[in-house]
C-alpha cells in the first residue's frame, strides 16, 4: 500500500508538471519576433503589426505614442519612439515582463511635424537598425564620427521665403522674430536641451559644432551645448535661403572633408534637406534616410576622409540607450 501511494504521488507530481509544461502557468512571456534583439524590439510596421510570444499573453501600454490591443496587435506607433510595453501571461498574471519597441518606420506623425515631413526613408529598418548598433558602441576612442542632428521641433511662425527669393528684410534667415522664419516651439527648446543632457551622460566629446545660418539651427546647437563655439555656415542652410547651387548633402561632404580625423566628434546641425542622397559615390548611404525633428544620423570618417553611413537614431533611441547604459 505504501508503495502504491508513492507511485500515485509521483505519477500526479508527473503528471502536473507536463500541465504546468504545456500551459506555462509559471513562466515569464518572452518575444518570439525575429526584430526582438533581447533589448529592443524593432517594429517595422506603422500598423497591424502582432507581438508574438511563447505563452499566451495579454499586452498593454499606457505610452500615447502606441495604440496596442490586448491581443498584442500594434494599431498605431509613432515613428523614430521607444515605448514600454507589458506583457503578462494570461494563465497567471504574477508572471509578466516589460519590454521597450522602437517604431521603426518613417511613415507615421500628427500635428504639426506631420506637415514639415521630408520624403519617406528608403528603408528606415536597416536605418534604425544599424543606427542603434554604433549607438551601443560610441564613444569610440579610435574612430572619427560625425552626428549629423535635424534641428528640433520648429513649428512657431513661418519662412519669409521659401523659393530662394532674396526679397524681404536683409538676412530674415538668422532672424529669431518667428514673423521672419520658423522658430523653435516650446517642446523643440525643451527636446534640444534633453539631447545634449543625453550626450553629456554617455561622455560624448564633440570636438566641432557646426550649425546652418537659421535662427531654429543655431538655437538647437545652443541649448544642446557640447561645448566648442559653434560655427556658423552659409552651405548648410535651409534651401529657402542657400545660395551655394548646390544639394545640401555635397555641402555636407565638403565640410565633413576638411576636418581633423582625430578619433573625436564632430557635430552638425542643419535642416531635413540633408536626409536625400543621391551621389552614387557614396553607396553606403541610402537615398533617402529617416530624418525627424531632433534625429540624427551618424557618419563615420576614415582615415583618407571616406565616408560611411553608419545609421540613424532618434530622440527617443537616444534617450532610451542613456537610461539602458546608466540603469536609470
Amino acid at each position: 500500500m505504501k508503495r502504491l501511494m508513492i507511485l500515485m504521488t509521483l505519477v500526479i507530481t508527473i503528471i502536473g508538471c507536463k500541465k504546468d509544461n504545456n500551459n506555462r502557468t509559471s513562466a515569464v512571456p518572452k518575444v518570439t519576433n525575429t526584430g526582438y534583439d533581447g533589448t529592443l524590439l524593432f517594429v517595422d510596421k506603422a500598423k497591424d503589426f502582432q507581438i508574438q510570444t511563447d505563452v499566451a499573453s495579454a499586452f498593454s501600454s499606457t505610452n500615447p505614442n502606441i495604440e496596442i490591443t490586448s491581443s498584442g496587435l500594434i494599431k498605431r506607433f509613432m515613428s523614430g519612439e521607444v515605448v514600454p510595453i507589458t506583457i503578462t501571461n494570461k494563465v497567471n498574471s504574477a508572471y509578466k515582463t516589460t519590454i521597450y519597441a522602437l517604431a521603426a518606420t518613417d511613415v507615421t506623425f500628427v500635428k504639426p511635424y506631420s506637415d514639415y515631413h521630408a520624403e519617406d526613408a528608403t528603408d528606415a529598418l536597416a536605418s534604425y537598425r544599424q543606427g542603434w548598433s554604433t549607438l551601443n558602441k560610441l564613444p569610440t576612442s579610435n574612430e572619427t564620427f560625425a552626428i549629423v542632428v535635424r534641428h528640433a521641433d520648429a513649428d512657431d511662425g513661418i519662412d519669409y521665403s521659401v523659393n530662394h527669393s532674396d526679397a524681404g528684410p536683409a538676412n530674415w534667415w538668422k532672424s529669431c522674430d518667428p514673423a521672419q522664419a520658423r522658430q523653435l516651439s516650446t517642446i523643440g527648446k525643451q527636446n534640444a536641451t534633453d539631447l545634449g543632457k543625453v550626450f553629456k551622460d554617455l561622455n560624448y566629446t564633440i570636438s566641432r559644432v557646426y550649425s546652418s545660418e537659421f535662427c531654429r539651427a543655431v538655437t538647437t546647437a545652443t541649448l544642446i551645448n557640447a561645448g566648442p563655439a559653434i560655427q556658423l555656415n552659409a552651405d548648410l542652410n535651409h534651401p529657402s535661403h542657400n545660395v551655394s547651387g548646390k544639394p545640401l548633402f555635397d555641402n555636407l561632404v565638403n565640410l565633413l572633408k576638411v576636418q581633423p580625423v582625430d578619433n573625436k566628434l564632430t557635430l552638425v546641425v542643419a535642416h531635413h534637406p540633408l536626409n536625400r542622397v543621391d551621389r552614387t559615390d557614396y553607396p553606403t548611404f541610402p537615398k533617402v534616410i529617416p530624418f525627424i525633428w531632433t534625429g540624427s544620423y551618424f557618419i563615420k570618417v576614415s582615415a583618407d576622409h571616406n565616408l560611411t553611413y553608419e545609421g540613424a537614431v532618434s530622440l527617443s533611441m537616444y534617450k532610451f540607450w542613456r537610461d539602458l547604459k546608466l540603469k536609470k
